[in-house]
């Protein structure tokens, strides 16, 4: 219980955060749409916002290194606070456009600033637990934060407020804490090229996460609104709900996935996930106007399969890395998940107004899910499995976090 004491202001700070994030998952693209941008231009935004976590994720360790823990968090929370409030009075695409890269830099700032905070607080022997709790709360408010703004108009100010709160009461716990602040972190990489040496079914199942799940996410709330429309709390309850249904789908089957690929080859387990996500996505595709509880039990069904691998590919990678190289191995794998972020939503935004279907985006992530299986079976015929003493045991890991080889249990 001492180290949960010693780490609840950051676990608070990023309950906060993901609260103000889930905000916005929500009424960006809706707002994007009520101001008539296209569901192509609306991914494109979507992925400046990933090339703006790509660029702050790439410059954090650096900032912290100068600055320090607490004043990194508080000047990109300031920032993003601000930010979130700009969008009112920059209600226009090309504004938000550089909005969001701001946003997506700011986020990655701060939970690196949390997350390289947490790993110096916490014992070796409580980080698995510790992280496992912190990673719940986090998905928990992503959960939740949508429905603070069911019913409210996509570019009604309530919803931009709310974020706003949220974000910037995730700066009391930080400053007001009387914990010191960690040893600067360490900004060694480990070339791409190596990394797909080392375990190339990790950067392919870690990038298709990217490309499937950003891009399908981003454009999930229009899709909602569409699919949903006699949803209470009109298209904002609409995407709440959706979204609900999809992060409710990948906690349940985040953890036994995650145990069962300590049994089996992980490559086997994301391929079985791809293709329970591959499943769902067709008949979302296939079936687009499907009963409204049908399409939210799809939806569960897709986040089951599609939010939960990515922690395995990365446990893969963990299994074949040397000790000293996980730190660095994980760090370039939010790289590459970055990078996939970039191009899953436009190529999204396209699907979804494809001329011959109306669930173009779901069979984008069905065709994608698809080759994520084959990729898997592919590279396990071609390589063997890790020997079983060699792997470490797989822990939650999710990718929308600045630093989080920081934080796993299996690194020094």
């Amino acid at each position: 219980m001492a180290d949960y004491r010693n780490v609840w202001v950051l676990i608070a700070a990023v309950v906060f955060l993901q609260l103000g994030g889930g905000v916005l998952g929500v009424v960006t693209p809706l707002g994007l749409e009520t101001l008539g941008v296209s569901p192509a231009l609306i991914g494109a935004i979507a992925a400046g916002h990933a090339v703006g976590f790509m660029a702050g994720a790439w410059t954090s360790s650096n900032a912290i290194i100068a600055f320090g823990n607490i004043r990194v968090f508080s000047a990109a929370a300031a920032v993003c606070g601000a930010s979130v409030l700009a969008m009112q009075l920059a209600l226009d695409p090309w504004g938000w456009t550089v909005i969001r890269i701001i946003q997506g830099a700011a986020f990655a700032w701060m939970f690196s600033s949390i997350e390289s905070w947490l790993s110096s607080a916490v014992s070796a022997k409580s980080r698995g637990s510790v992280s496992g709790f912190y990673h719940l709360m986090a998905k928990v408010a992503l959960v939740v934060g949508p429905f603070f703004v069911s019913g409210l108009a996509p570019i009604d100010f309530r919803p931009y407020l709310w974020c706003a709160i949220f974000i910037t009461l995730s700066l009391l716990p930080i400053c007001l804490t009387r914990r010191g602040e960690p040893a600067p972190p360490s900004s060694e990489s480990v070339p791409l090229s190596r990394l797909f040496e080392l375990a190339p079914a990790a950067v392919i199942s870690v990038f298709l996460a990217g490309v499937i799940n950003s891009g399908t996410m981003a454009l999930l709330p229009i899709y909602a609104g569409i699919s949903l429309p006699d949803v209470a709390g009109g298209a904002t309850g609409a995407a709440a709900l959706a979204a609900a249904a999809a992060w409710t789908g990948g906690m349940i089957t985040q953890w036994p996935a995650g145990r069962i690929s300590d049994v089996i080859d992980r490559r086997i387990v994301v391929a079985i996930m791809a293709a329970i996500a591959g499943t769902a996505a067709l008949v979302l595709g296939l079936f687009p106007n499907l009963p409204e509880l049908y399409i939210l039990i799809a939806l569960g069904v897709w986040g089951a399969g599609s939010l939960s691998f990515y922690g395995i590919g990365v446990a893969h990678a963990i299994d074949r890395a040397e000790h000293g190289q996980i730190s660095r191995v994980m760090a370039g794998l939010l790289f590459v998940w970055a990078v996939g972020s970039v191009i899953g939503p436009p190529l999204s935004g396209v699907a979804f107004r494809l001329p011959f279907t109306e669930g173009g985006l779901f069979l984008l992530a069905a065709l994608l899910s698809g080759v994520l299986m084959f990729s898997m079976l592919w590279r396990r015929a071609a390589r063997k499995e890790a020997p079983k003493e060699a792997q470490e045991p797989w822990n939650i890991t999710l990718p929308t976090l600045g630093s989080t080889g920081e934080i796993d249990p299996r690194a020094e």
